[in-house]
C-alpha cells in the first residue's frame, strides 16, 4: 500500500520525506572537521610561538583572527572534504589547501608591510606542525569512521539503460570510499549496452518493488530520460513505504551546462542549468583582487609602458593605443585596448585578419611586444573600468565571434562572466592564431572548464603559470 503524500496548493502530490537527512548531517560533519582542522593550526601557531618565547604576542593574535577566514575560504575552494581515493590523495589535498593558505598570508604580510614583525622560524614550524597534525587528524577520524561503519556496502538499484547511468554506476563501484555499491540494473531494454558486463540485469521496471524486496536494496538510483517524469514520480511513491533512498540523476548529458547546480526554493528543487557561478561574496573577492593586482602592476610596469609608447610613436605612423571592439560580460561591446604592434592599415568592412606568424603588417616593435605579451598591458585599464578581469576567457573580436558562434554549439556561453587578460586555455597552448574551428572549439572547451570550476585559487594558480609562459613561440 502507498503511504499517503502532502497535497500542494497546485494539487500535485509530493512525497511527506522529500529531504535526505544524510545530506543535511553530512554538511554538519563537514562544518565539525574545518572547525577541528582550524583548532589545529591555532593550538600549533599557539606551540610554536610559546617554544620561541617570544614575548610580544600581538602580531600573532592578529594572525590567529584572520586565519579562520582563509581556511574556510581556502578549504571548500580546495575539495578537502570531499570523499577522496585513499589516504594519500587525502593528504596531498590537504597540504595544498594549507600551502595556498600559509601563501596568501604571506602576501598579505608582505602587502601591508608587517612581514618583518613575524619570526620565519616559528612560521616555517607552524606551517609543518599544523598541516602533519592536520593529515594525522584526518586518518584518525577516517578510522573511527571505519571502525563504527559496517565493512559491507549497502546494497543500491540502478533504473534504466543510458549512457549516464553507466557513467554513474563505473564511478560509484568503483570508489572504495563510497558505502554503496550498484548490485544491479532494472530495465525494459533486452540488452544492458552501457554498462559493465559483471553488472547483471535484474529485472523490468514494472518488478523494481519486488527487486528492491529481493535484494534489500535501500537505495535507488533513477537514471532516466527526463521524458520519464511522471514515470518516475509514480515509481518513487511506490516505493516510500519501503523506506529506501531514492536519487534522481536527470540526464542532461546533451545540454551545454554553466556553473549548473541545485538549489531548493520554497521546499521546490530547482536545477541551474546556466548561470553565473561568480556572484555575490565571489564576485566581490574577484574584483578586489583585480582591482588591486591591476592598480599595483600597472604603476610598477608603467615606465615599460612609457617606453613602448615612445617607441611605437617614433617607429611608424598612427595611434599608440589600438581599440577593438569585442564581446565583453554577457555580449555587451566593449573596446579592448593594446599598445598598437601592425602598422595602420585599412580592412573590408565586417572582416578582422587575424595575425599571423611572419606577419608583414606587424612593426619591429611589434614584434617583441607580441612575443612578450607587453602589448596586452593596456588592458589592465580594462580591469580598472570593470570591463574585463585578469582572468577569464580571452575576449575575441567581435566579427569572429560572429563567425564562430554559428559554428560552435554554446560558443557565447563562455560571456557569463568577464573576459580575462588571461585564462585556462591560454596557459595550456592556445595562444596565437585561431584558423580552424577545431583549435577554437578547443578554446571554448577550456573556457568553459574554468566556468565550471571557478574559484579564487584557480585564479590565482593561472596568474602564477601565466607569468612562467609571457614569452612563448607561439606568441606573433
Amino acid at each position: 500500500m502507498k503511504s499517503e503524500s502532502k497535497k500542494s496548493s497546485d494539487g500535485a502530490h509530493h512525497p511527506i520525506h522529500f529531504r535526505n537527512k544524510l545530506q543535511s548531517s553530512g554538511k554538519v560533519s563537514i562544518k565539525l572537521q574545518l572547525l577541528l582542522d582550524i583548532a589545529i593550526v591555532e593550538g600549533a601557531l599557539f606551540l610554536c610561538v610559546e617554544i620561541r618565547h617570544i614575548f610580544d604576542t600581538s602580531i600573532y593574535n592578529y594572525l590567529a583572527a584572520i586565519v579562520p577566514i582563509f581556511m574556510w575560504l581556502g578549504y571548500f575552494n580546495s575539495g578537502v572534504y570531499r570523499r577522496h581515493s585513499g589516504k594519500t590523495s587525502m593528504a596531498m589535498s590537504l597540504t595544498w589547501a594549507w600551502s595556498k593558505v600559509l601563501m596568501m598570508l604571506v602576501v598579505l604580510a608582505f602587502v601591508t608591510k608587517v612581514s618583518e614583525d613575524y619570526s620565519r622560524p616559528v612560521i616555517v614550524a607552524w606551517y609543518f606542525l599544523a598541516m602533519a597534525a592536520q593529515i594525522g587528524a584526518h586518518i584518525v577520524i577516517d578510522m573511527v569512521k571505519t571502525q563504527y561503519i559496517s565493512h559491507e556496502k549497502i546494497p543500491s538499484i540502478l533504473v534504466g539503460n543510458s549512457e549516464l547511468g553507466g557513467h554513474l554506476a563505473t564511478h560509484i563501484n568503483h570508489n572504495p570510499w563510497m558505502y554503496h555499491k550498484i548490485v544491479g540494473v532494472v530495465s525494459d531494454d533486452a540488452e544492458l549496452s552501457w554498462y559493465e558486463k559483471d553488472l547483471p540485469k535484474l529485472g523490468s521496471i514494472a518488478d523494481l518493488r519486488s527487486v528492491v524486496e529481493k535484494h534489500k536494496a535501500r537505495r535507488v538510483y533513477f537514471a532516466l530520460p527526463m521524458r520519464n517524469a511522471h514515470q518516475i514520480r509514480d515509481l518513487q511513491l511506490d516505493l516510500v513505504d519501503l523506506n529506501v533512498d531514492v536519487v534522481w540523476a536527470p540526464d542532461f548529458y546533451g545540454l551545454h551546462t554553466v556553473s549548473p547546480s541545485v538549489r531548493e526554493v520554497a521546499g521546490v528543487p530547482l536545477y541551474f542549468l546556466s548561470e553565473s557561478p561568480i556572484v555575490g561574496g565571489a564576485r566581490i573577492s574577484k574584483m578586489l583582487m583585480d582591482k588591486s593586482l591591476a592598480f599595483i602592476t600597472l604603476i610598477l610596469c608603467f615606465p615599460i609602458m612609457l617606453a613602448v609608447a615612445v617607441a611605437i610613436k617614433l617607429s611608424s605612423p598612427g595611434p599608440i593605443l589600438y581599440r577593438q571592439e569585442r564581446h565583453g560580460l554577457d555580449g555587451k561591446i566593449i573596446k579592448v585596448l593594446k599598445f598598437r604592434s601592425m602598422v595602420v592599415h585599412e580592412e573590408k568592412e565586417g572582416t578582422v585578419t587575424q595575425a599571423r606568424k611572419n606577419d608583414s603588417r606587424v612593426t619591429r616593435i611589434g614584434r617583441f611586444i607580441r612575443r612578450t605579451s607587453i602589448d596586452e598591458l593596456p588592458q589592465l585599464i580594462n580591469v580598472l573600468k570593470g570591463e574585463m578581469s585578469l582572468v577569464g576567457p580571452r575576449p575575441h573580436a567581435k566579427e569572429h565571434n560572429e563567425y564562430f558562434a554559428g559554428k560552435i554549439e554554446a560558443y557565447m556561453s563562455r560571456h557569463r562572466i568577464l573576459p580575462g587578460m588571461t585564462g585556462l586555455a591560454q596557459i595550456n597552448g592556445c595562444r596565437g592564431e585561431t584558423d580552424t574551428i577545431a583549435k577554437m572549439r578547443k578554446r571554448v572547451e577550456y573556457d568553459m572548464t574554468y566556468i565550471n570550476n571557478w574559484s579564487i585559487w584557480l585564479d590565482i594558480t593561472i596568474l602564477i603559470k601565466t607569468f612562467s609562459i609571457l614569452i612563448s613561440k607561439d606568441a606573433y
